[in-house]
């Protein structure tokens, strides 16, 4: 029996590792979203810690205007921090559409090869249940003789 030889096994290779690399790339926006939403967790619990702190006790007024500062800043910093999550998150929804294409590319591919694979398996059953006709006819050939 013939072995099958998949012609586009090279190409579904190629297919499968861009597939992999379109994988990879999204989770490695996946862990910066992860980072820049923790960023803004522990700025927030930064800032609630020094407006409890600030609450206290008694302050002067330079006092409460270092703190009115300081928490403007930290709402400065998750604002630049949201704009870079709000680009992570379209650079996410573009990857993640370009891994569904090249996802469904390999898709094609592996089902072509499944039914080049029947196929092939198809036409092997039927030239062997030739072969096996054509011994049978042999013998019963030769019996009668």
């Amino acid at each position: 029996m013939a072995k099958f030889n998949y012609k586009f096994a090279g190409i579904q290779r190629i297919k499968e590792s861009f597939e992999k690399k379109a994988q990879k790339e999204l989770s490695v926006i996946d862990i910066a979203i992860n980072k820049k939403q923790k960023q803004i967790i522990d700025l927030q619990n930064e800032a609630e810690l020094h407006r409890n702190e600030s609450r206290k006790k008694n302050i002067k007024v330079s006092e409460l205007k270092f703190h009115q500062g300081f928490q403007h800043q930290i709402k400065l910093k998750i604002e630049v921090i949201e704009k870079e999550l709000k680009t992570l998150d379209k650079e996410r929804s573009q990857k993640l559409e370009e891994l569904i294409i090249k996802s469904k590319e390999h898709k094609v591919f592996n089902k072509l090869e499944e039914k080049q694979k029947e196929n092939f398996y198809l036409e092997q059953n039927k030239v062997e249940s030739i072969n096996i006709d054509e011994i049978a006819v042999q013998k019963f050939a030769r019996r009668d003789k």
